[in-house]
């Protein structure tokens, strides 16, 4: 796909995209000529293993590198590229995600088990973008909120904060408590850094006396 971007005469994945969200580019026209492409790809690539198989040569198939270039890469140090984690699923490092482009050009990431992930793909698949993170996690903290239910019991909301603050590279920025009929709703926002801060820490909470469920929202 990016090359039949190149070859459409954009300088990017955004550009392109936006040219779609404001109706400015035929759709069907552009997988017309995507179809069009894969076919010469494939016709060229049979050729290539034929004459391999005759020349006792191993080809590398180059389909490969073309998928990963149709995939967005989320780094910190991206340039050209505005992009911003949707609010309404709060992805952080690690998760499943997408890229949603914006009427103004940028990118949303989502994570893909978002309450508005099929809405958005059966009105705007076209906005879609393949998207996962670069390399590693680099310091970079995310908001993320997660809901533990439990017996009302003294002492253990003391128990659930003293094991967060316990945890290397989590933060607790809020918490809200809520209690009817002998058992308390809790609202906990966490900065953390990446999924497997995140699991750890759930096990642990959910391993403390009286927690019922631990769930992130």
């Amino acid at each position: 796909m990016m090359r039949l971007i190149k070859r459409l005469g954009f300088k990017n994945v955004t550009e392109f995209y936006q040219k779609i969200a404001d109706e400015a580019l035929d759709v069907n026209e552009v997988l017309d000529k995507y179809i069009e492409q894969q076919k010469r790809d494939n016709d060229t690539h049979d050729e290539i293993v034929y004459r391999s198989a005759e020349g006792y040569n191993m080809q590398v198939p180059q389909e490969e590198t073309t998928s990963k270039e149709d995939v967005l890469v989320i780094d910190q140090n991206l340039k050209g590229l505005e992009f911003k984690l949707a609010k309404c699923c709060n992805p952080i490092y690690g998760d499943d995600v997408f890229g949603f482009v914006t009427v103004s050009g940028g990118i949303k990431i989502h994570r893909r088990d978002c309450p508005n992930a099929n809405q958005m793909r059966e009105r705007f698949g076209y906005r879609i973008v393949k998207a996962r993170w670069a390399g590693k996690s680099e310091g970079t903290q995310y908001p993320i909120t997660l809901r533990v239910v439990g017996h009302d019991d003294i002492g253990i909301v003391t128990n659930i904060t003293s094991i967060i603050s316990k945890e290397n590279g989590i933060t607790l920025r809020s918490i809200g408590i809520d209690s009817h009929d002998g058992l308390f709703s809790g609202t906990l926002t966490i900065m953390v850094g990446d999924t497997g801060r995140l699991e750890a820490l759930i096990k642990k909470l959910r391993t403390v006396k009286g927690v019922k469920q631990v769930n992130r929202n």
